[in-house]
């Protein structure tokens, strides 16, 4: 018998319904949609079929949606092959388990980094920014302003950007013009720096460093720290401060003109390796040795001029599948006592993770974890997204031109090179292309969950249970993360959508941005010139 290991449990397997394998001689699936629940069993040469029914009723004051009620028949077949989209569209719950693939069953949810658990990393259903009533940043007139989860106007549209929020209080970061920007509460009240950052502290349960709640703050030109209540723990005395506290370090410029790094006691420990240094994380420390431009890569979840960095906007407190890219950013890493984990002169290094990064020298590619050391040996592969929760990395063999997915724990591969294209959508989710078919994958039981021409698009589910699949024919369709269809344009009235974000996506029609929910209802009428959900 197989012995399932949970450190390594996650993908499994390969699609038998992407293959051209047969299905078992006989299966039995149960259909369920939120008014009927259909039991059906086929064989390989039945000709019975399986019908399910869907009801979906949307509203909108602006736009007409017609309420509709289908019925859809589907024939079973043995295989897979090549089918049309329409076909592919009937087999959203297509049956079948992926044969198969690696020596362990994969199963999400297994043994993660203590900064994902504690709170401290990613955060996978995090509501917080709605219950200070903040929704979606949205521009109007050339200005972005703020809305509520209701739809009203928190903030009106009088700002050049919004940069970022604070999820622990509803504070939007605002750029005024060129050179200014400010804080702003969810009542539209421009706030300093520093006030934010006491807003902020006074939302943190816990911390582990008395100093990472210290506040910076200027007198007669020199820079020192304070707490929350405005006791002086440091005397001005720093040129600049780079960085506020984060675990017991901040980077400051010393009266000599140096970038060195204190502890709370205003001591100097080190002197950085670099003038471009950001706040610590998880014990790391990411400095550059050049810059080009304002670049938020390495500021999530830090502090920056003591700034409050890592909201929606960097994607600090959600599960947002993708984005592991290589941004250009000459970076390196060094730990609390200075010492250089991961050198900058590497001729790339991707963004940090809880596990570890990517490295690519001389041609060859590798993972390192947080020590520095080479889990995924060098290679010739090129590197496609990673579950930076389970700690899943999508490589592709260059020699071949195909994707697997490898273990960045172990360094083992857990999915051989075979796919034409492989993505996570979620943290239990999988898209994968092979044999002129795109299916999304569960990747607790390798099901196929729902099936697609190579063509559509099926967005990630990020932190919520409901996606979108569109291609540039198709009708734009909201399904489930069992696959479920919840809601499609029938009228074809949706022009873009973004991903949903606390069950909520910016939605496009007639040129203009609103919001939809997870139901299809407009939350927001089109009337804007662009939307963002925070």
């Amino acid at each position: 018998m197989m012995k399932f290991n949970k450190k390594s449990l996650l993908v499994a397997c390969v699609l038998a319904a992407m293959s051209t394998s047969a299905l078992a001689a006989s299966t039995t699936t149960t259909t369920s949609t939120s008014s009927t629940t259909v039991t059906n069993t086929d064989t390989a040469n039945s000709t019975s079929t399986r019908v399910t029914r869907e009801q979906h009723s949307t509203s909108a004051s602006s736009t007409t949606w017609k309420s509709e009620e289908t019925r859809r028949t589907t024939s079973t077949s043995t295989s897979v092959g090549v089918m049309t989209p329409q076909k592919l569209e009937e087999r959203s719950a297509l049956a079948g388990y992926i044969a198969a693939d690696v020596s362990d069953v994969l199963n999400p949810y297994r043994d993660a980094p203590k900064s994902l658990k504690s709170g401290k990393g990613m955060t996978f259903k995090n509501d917080e920014v709605l219950e200070h009533g903040v929704l979606a940043s949205m521009k109007q007139g050339g200005k972005w302003g703020i809305l509520r989860p209701d739809g009203t106007v928190a903030i009106e549209p009088k700002y050049k950007e919004i940069r970022d929020v604070d999820y622990k209080t509803g504070n939007v970061l605002a750029q005024v013009d060129k050179k200014t920007e400010t804080w702003v509460t969810p009542k539209g009240v421009e706030i300093s720096e520093e006030e934010a950052l006491k807003d902020r502290i006074k939302q943190e349960v816990a911390q582990e460093y008395a100093s990472d709640g210290f506040v910076e703050f200027k007198e007669k030109g020199k820079y020192g720290f304070k707490t929350a209540d405005d006791k002086v723990v440091i005397a001005p005395q720093y040129r600049q401060v780079l960085t506020g506290f984060s675990e017991d370090r901040a980077f400051v410029k010393n009266a000599k003109g140096k970038i060195v790094a204190i502890d709370g006691t205003g001591k100097e420990l080190f002197v950085a390796p670099s003038k471009e240094v950001y706040g610590y994380r998880n014990g790391l420390a990411e400095y550059r040795r050049s810059v080009s431009g304002f670049n938020l890569g390495g500021l999530v979840g830090g502090f920056i001029v003591g700034g409050i960095v890592g909201g929606a906007l960097l994607g600090g407190h959600h599960y947002h599948v993708g984005g592991f890219v290589y941004d250009g950013a000459k970076r390196g890493y060094i730990d609390r006592d200075g010492n250089i984990v991961i050198d900058s002169k590497k001729d790339k290094v991707w963004p940090m993770t809880s596990y570890g990064t990517v490295i690519k020298d001389s041609g060859k590619l590798c993972f390192v974890n947080r020590k520095g050391e080479i889990v995924i040996q060098p290679g010739d592969y090129d590197a496609g997204e990673m579950d930076k929760f389970n700690g899943l990395l999508a490589l592709k063999d260059n020699s071949s031109d195909k994707w697997g997915v490898f273990d960045v724990s172990t360094g083992k591969q857990v999915v051989s090179f075979k796919y034409d294209s492989i993505s996570f959508a979620g943290t239990d989710r999988l898209v994968v292309v092979k044999d002129h078919v795109k299916n999304l994958i569960d990747m607790s039981t390798g099901k196929s969950l729902y099936s697609a021409s190579t063509e559509a698009t099926i967005e990630p589910f990020n932190s919520d249970t409901v996606t979108w699949v569109h291609t540039d024919k198709d009708a734009y369709t909201i399904i489930d993360n069992d696959g479920h269809v919840l809601f499609r344009d029938t009228n074809k009235v949706i022009e873009d959508v973004k991903s949903f974000n606390h069950g909520f996506s910016s939605v496009k029609s007639k040129g203009k941005w609103g919001v939809m929910n997870a139901k299809g209802e407009w939350i927001v009428q089109p009337t804007y010139e662009a939307v963002n959900i925070l």
